[in-house]
């Protein structure tokens, strides 16, 4: 069991996930800052899914352990240089959208993920397994036009918390996060295999 879930981590590591490159929209549009907590320890890809037929339908980018720094910017409020664990795009408005992790897994080292292969029972796969978090449930909402948004990634061993807040600019330049209340696209069989909010218990 610990040979095939760490095989289908690394299936899912090659990005030869099926689905075609996000498009950002041409027209009515807000603005999205995806911010992963821990990018020293984990290697995160992002996704956009379709709320309603419930799959993944486009790849957004690397957010953490891609060959390169994302470093698209948007002109968003508090925006920075690009770095790891920064990820800044522009997302449809006025319409139900869904955003989150397509791919996460624990950084390590070549030789410990391949001894992890060759040796299932071993400890290099058994610290693979130990460390994985659990897929970060995607937020399912409507974007208002012109607005800007931050998705907060927090991978950890067997569970993620995701945040999403809407961010306003106060008088003295400051940014002010706002919780935002979301459904949300759970993951609880395995990657590739969401469940909607409709079709959710």
């Amino acid at each position: 069991m610990r040979l095939r879930h760490f095989l289908l981590l690394l299936l899912f590591a090659s990005g030869n996930i099926g689905a075609k490159n996000y498009t950002e929209p041409t027209g009515n549009a807000a603005g999205l800052r995806i911010v992963l907590v821990n990018p020293e320890a984990y290697s995160v890809h992002i996704a956009e899914y379709d709320p309603v037929a419930c799959k993944k339908t486009g790849d957004v980018g690397w957010l953490s352990g891609g060959r390169k720094i994302d470093a698209v910017r948007i002109d968003m409020p508090g925006s920075e240089m690009p770095r790891e664990g920064l990820l800044e795009r522009r997302i449809p408005a006025d319409r139900r959208f869904a955003i989150g992790a397509g791919f996460i897994m624990p950084k390590q080292s070549i030789s410990t993920s391949l001894m992890g292969a060759i040796s299932p029972g071993g400890a290099s796969a058994k610290a693979l397994t130990d460390s994985q978090s659990a897929f970060c449930e995607a937020p399912v909402f409507i974007p208002l036009a012109g607005q800007f948004y931050e998705l907060h990634l927090h991978p950890q061993p067997q569970r993620c918390e995701s945040t999403l807040y809407r961010l306003e600019t106060l008088t003295d330049g400051n940014l002010k996060r706002i919780p935002v209340m979301a459904e949300r696209i759970r993951f609880p069989l395995a990657p590739g295999k969401p469940v909607c909010p409709e079709s959710g218990p």
